[in-house]
């Protein structure tokens, strides 16, 4: 197993940064187009949340590229979330399985549900949910039914399994 070399990550990480900057931010706009224009009209035209042409259009736009009949934008990942637990059906006292790391975006969905967040391990090189200790600890808890998966221990019915993607690529070993 490799060590870590944080230097050679960070060094790596430098040579694609843009020269006159020492970081990029996560969510650092980038207009290239007319986005600031479309922007200035939102504000301009009070149209600044939930509505509007620019969200009308994008829906459309979103639903065409991928086939649907209908796509609906959101405020944020955690109504995302919220909403695709609802759509599963998941119900006040089930388990939903996240990752041990995650962001509280993920455990927050399950609790508007009134369901219970159950932390399964991360995996070290992806930091995402780690399957193998997944099918471990479901050999050990759980037991299927008829009426579904149930926790052996709890007795709660164990709706879903919510992988988390944590913006790395890069392996840690």
């Amino acid at each position: 197993m490799k060590k870590l070399d944080l230097n050679l990550i960070l060094d790596a990480i430098k040579e694609v940064l843009p020269k006159n900057k020492d970081f990029i931010a996560l969510h650092e706009p980038y207009f290239q187009g007319n986005e600031w224009e479309c922007v200035k009209e939102c504000l301009d035209t009070g149209w600044v949340s939930s509505v509007g042409k620019f969200v009308d259009r994008f829906e459309d736009d979103l639903a065409n590229y991928t086939g649907v009949k209908r796509a609906i934008a959101v405020v944020n990942g955690t109504s995302a979330l919220h909403i695709c637990l609802k759509l599963l059906g998941v119900k006040r006292d089930d388990e939903v399985l996240i990752p041990a790391l995650t962001f509280v975006a993920t455990a927050n969905a399950v609790a508007y549900c009134g369901a219970i967040p159950h932390f399964v391990d991360s995996n070290f090189s992806s930091l995402g949910l780690d399957v193998t200790k997944l099918a471990d600890y479901l050999d050990t808890i759980a037991k299927i039914t008829s009426e579904g998966c149930f926790n052996r221990h709890t007795g709660r019915k164990i709706k879903a399994v919510i992988p988390v993607y944590i913006l790395l690529d890069i392996p840690l070993i």
